[in-house]
């Protein structure tokens, strides 16, 4: 399985924010851990300056062969003791903060190898530093005091590391309940957007959410109603021009029987029916979208098998599988006409037909396979063009004017449903209807 970005708004969000936090308490713990070793560097620079002073008051109150052993009992690994009558350390070659310092003691110290490159270095605890001073007695003699300064692990204080953790949980907890409010909208509108119904009126306007959302829900509300407009002035158009013409086909075939020539006369008929045909075939298709009727609880299954049983033929049959049973609002009529151009499709170019049904959570599946030679795989979504036909194995001589799968689809996703076409291993082809099932339908 391949972990990659996710597609989702707010998980795409909260991870970028859990990102930048990650990244963020990281910095803060990096920034964290040098303040730390810096603060530690200096306290312990601080007590060796201030222990350095104190014996070099104590120093001249002991006996010179005592003086060695004081010394050495005042150091330790880390710090080295010895009297002397030179300075090791010359004055100014120091840190610039430890100089000062100790100049106003009457002292100097030096950082051995010090340069800007490496300041930060030395600063930040990331490389051992080594203090060295030389401070004056009142016998005129030197104390040279060298000390390897020790650093802090590495590990931050378990408590740190908790507060860090916790916060940055706390902060994206808030953060994704702050992104699923803002991204509410957005659902909402996308669920609008998916069940938008030509006929049931315009969607609900969504009045939450930020401005940008509100636009654009008011900018899909008015793209209903423009569809709705447009839907209904090309079924205007369709129907006017498929009535006006059924009036001079008519007078056409009453004409054509005073033809004397009987092959005229025939050829005549033939060209009027198939114009008749084309007519009535274009009727059907501006209906498709338009058909009358409010929506009755029906089971499309059993509306798919008595459909069945009218068109099976014995030179062309139609043998039926399982069919679950559910019964769901449908407007039968325009969903019987679509079916019915399906299956009859199918016993025209695919001879014997076998349909079966299945219901997948809210969508019933209704498959009509054929045991014909298929449709190629480009053309598969060119068919359901208006007018279109696959010359090869197609005419008007053996069909219809291209208009049959388009006014099928047209029809289902009127109802929100759709129709698709793919070509089966066995061979053949397989048309599969798809149509919403309500929530609250009852199933068997």
């Amino acid at each position: 399985m391949r972990v990659g970005w996710p597609r989702d708004l707010s998980a795409q969000i909260g991870l970028t924010t859990l990102a930048a936090l990650i990244f963020t308490q990281i910095l803060f713990l990096a920034l964290f851990g040098a303040e730390r070793g810096l603060s530690h560097v200096e306290e312990q620079r601080a007590d060796i300056v201030r222990q350095g002073q104190r014996l070099v008051g104590l120093l001249p109150t002991i006996p010179e062969p005592a003086r060695n052993d004081v010394l050495s009992a005042a150091g330790s690994e880390r710090v080295i003791f010895r009297l002397s009558d030179t300075p090791t350390v010359v004055a100014g070659t120091s840190d610039e903060d430890a100089r000062m310092e100790l100049e106003a003691r009457g002292g100097s110290v030096e950082h051995p190898g010090y340069e800007p490159v490496t300041a930060f270095a030395r600063r930040t605890g990331l490389i051992p530093a080594i203090l060295r001073l030389s401070l004056p007695t009142s016998d005129g003699q030197w104390l040279n005091i060298e000390a390897s300064l020790e650093r802090p692990g590495a590990f931050m204080p378990p408590r740190l590391l908790l507060g860090a953790i916790l916060s940055a949980l706390a902060v994206w907890i808030v953060m994704r309940f702050l992104v699923a409010r803002i991204t509410l909208p957005l659902r909402q509108l996308a669920g609008t957007a998916d069940a938008l119904d030509l006929d049931r009126g315009p969607p609900e306007r969504i009045e939450t959410g930020p401005s940008e959302v509100k636009v654009l829900a008011k900018a899909l509300h008015s793209l209903h109603a423009r569809l709705v407009n447009a839907v209904h002035e090309r079924t205007r158009i369709l129907a006017a021009l498929g009535h006006d013409l059924r009036s001079p086909i008519t007078a056409l075939r009453l004409q054509a029987e005073f033809v004397d020539e009987d092959q005229l006369r025939e050829r005549i008929a033939r060209i009027l029916d198939e114009m008749q045909e084309m007519t009535e075939t274009t009727l059907a298709y501006a209906r498709g979208l338009s058909e009358a009727g409010d929506k009755r609880p029906s089971d499309p299954f059993a509306l798919v098998a008595h459909l069945a049983g009218e068109l099976n033929t014995t030179a062309n049959p139609v043998t039926l599988g399982s069919m679950p049973v559910v019964t769901t609002p449908l407007r039968e009529l325009p969903v019987r006409r679509a079916v019915r151009n399906l299956i009859e499709n199918a016993q025209r170019y695919g001879g014997n037909v076998h349909i079966s049904g299945e219901l997948d959570g809210s969508i019933a599946r209704i498959h009509i396979d054929d045991d014909g030679p298929g449709i190629p795989l480009e053309d598969l979504q060119r068919v359901f063009s208006p007018f279109e036909r696959l010359e090869a194995s197609r005419s008007r001589d053996t069909g219809g004017h291209g208009l049959g799968l388009t006014i099928a689809r047209d029809i289902l996703r009127a109802q929100g449903g759709d129709v698709e076409l793919a070509n089966r291993a066995e061979g053949g082809l397989r048309a599969t209807v798809t149509l919403p099932v309500d929530a609250g339908s009852e199933a068997v």
